[in-house]
């Protein structure tokens, strides 16, 4: 069934999906580059030969700078949150009768 012609549900559990995959892959990133910035900023810190250590210290500058640009890019958790309340407030709810206390 294509995309176009999958009920409302499928197309959203499709979207939810592929979203969450997305942020995984942004998080898995981002840890990536807090590692190695953390190593680089010990090596930094350990390295007697000047041109060695502006070099190193042009990567911490890179990775701070990669970092800066995916936290800017974490709307994506934003998006997330809207479509998972859009989930638990969709009309499902009424299909499936409303827990009361």
């Amino acid at each position: 069934m294509s995309p176009l012609t999958a009920p409302p549900e499928a197309r959203e559990q499709a979207q939810l999906a592929k979203l969450c995959v997305s942020i995984r892959g942004k998080l898995q990133f981002m840890d990536y580059l807090v590692r190695a910035a953390v190593a680089d900023v010990e090596r930094f810190q350990e390295e007697a030969d000047p041109g060695t250590r502006i070099f190193i210290r042009q990567l911490i500058e890179m990775h701070a700078s990669n970092l800066t640009v995916e936290c800017e890019n974490m709307r994506l958790v934003g998006d997330l949150c809207h479509s998972l309340e859009a989930v638990v407030n969709g009309p499902a709810e009424t299909e499936h009768g409303e827990d009361s206390e």
